[in-house]
């Protein structure tokens, strides 16, 4: 048990990262799209490829309120799993860096 508590923890932690990381790309890509439209509108170029970028932009937003979606369920999954090992396992590093990573989310 204790292992396969720590391995969830761990999966769990994995998982919230990751989803953490996309997320952030998406905010990056989305502000990138947005600089690219206003530098293409100021510059004068074509309607056309204008509307280009902005829908790559919003295909960006759409993924962020997804991405935001599934990081608020690996938050909800990492919590869950933290309290239901918490007790068995003691405080490994693993388990350490999750509640510090919750903590953190919620403070």
């Amino acid at each position: 048990m204790l292992f396969a508590g720590l391995a969830c923890v761990l999966t769990d932690l994995g998982i919230a990262d990751r989803t953490m990381k996309e997320r952030a790309s998406y905010e990056k890509e989305i502000e990138t799209q947005g600089t690219k439209v206003e530098t293409m509108k100021s510059e004068g170029k074509d309607a056309h490829d204008i509307k280009q970028q902005e829908e790559v932009q919003k295909e960006a937003k759409a993924c962020l309120v997804d991405t935001d979606r599934r990081l608020e369920k690996a938050f909800e999954d990492l919590e869950d799993t933290v309290t239901e090992v918490a007790g068995a396992v003691g405080e490994s590093g693993d388990l350490a860096e999750a509640k510090k990573l919750l903590e953190a989310r919620s403070g």
